[in-house]
């Protein structure tokens, strides 16, 4: 059964600034990605939807993969979370000035080489989210409360890469399922929501 989920007031204030420099990459990569949360169901006003891709089986890298829109910084971004933002507006069609970022969850290191650096925010109200790149394969839009639901969760591994531990996560929402970095963000989002 899924658990109700509700957004907390104070959910700005769970989320690490967004303006604040992430840490150093040292010699990893930096990409920027945002979790886009819709509150646009009359039926379920306190249970959000992620917004979330499945990326193209053509790609070269992490093809067929579910992920948070985003990618790597370009010259022209003035910050991480511009870049977060241009590229849900180049994959998902997220308008210029819709979006309202509210912070950033904690940077994931990878083994692909890369520091992801994770925000979120409210999607535009009414806005309906569409694949804008072929990049982009499918989108999905699963609740909090579906990924809450301990029958979805399941850990299947713990690793150490550079000194960093973490568990390995996984969310049956969808096939495939989340996992990854991608999984390792959600659960530090329903963490902070009180919800994991």
């Amino acid at each position: 059964m899924r658990r109700p989920s509700t957004i907390p007031a104070d959910l700005s204030a769970r989320l690490e600034d967004p303006g604040r420099d992430p840490p150093a990459p040292g010699d990893l990569r930096l990409a920027a990605v945002i979790g886009l949360l819709l509150r646009d169901d009359p039926h379920h006003p306190d249970d959000p939807r992620l917004l979330l891709i499945e990326r193209s089986s053509s790609l070269r890298a992490h093809a067929g993969q579910v992920a948070f829109p985003g990618g790597k910084p370009e010259p022209h971004d003035a910050s991480l979370a511009h870049t977060a933002l241009r590229e849900a507006r180049e994959e998902v069609g997220l308008p210029s000035e819709g979006a309202t970022v509210l912070g950033r969850l904690s940077p994931v290191p990878t083994p692909t080489g890369f520091l992801i650096v994770p925000f979120v925010g409210w999607a535009p109200p009414g806005w309906q989210p569409r694949p804008t790149s072929p990049e982009v394969h499918r989108i999905l839009t699963p609740r909090l409360g579906e990924l809450a639901d301990p029958r979805v969760h399941r850990i299947t591994g713990r690793g150490v890469w550079r000194g960093y531990r973490y568990e390995m996560h996984e969310y049956a929402v969808h096939d495939p399922p989340v996992w990854g970095a991608t999984a390792r963000m959600v659960w530090d989002l329903l963490g902070r929501l009180e919800l994991g």
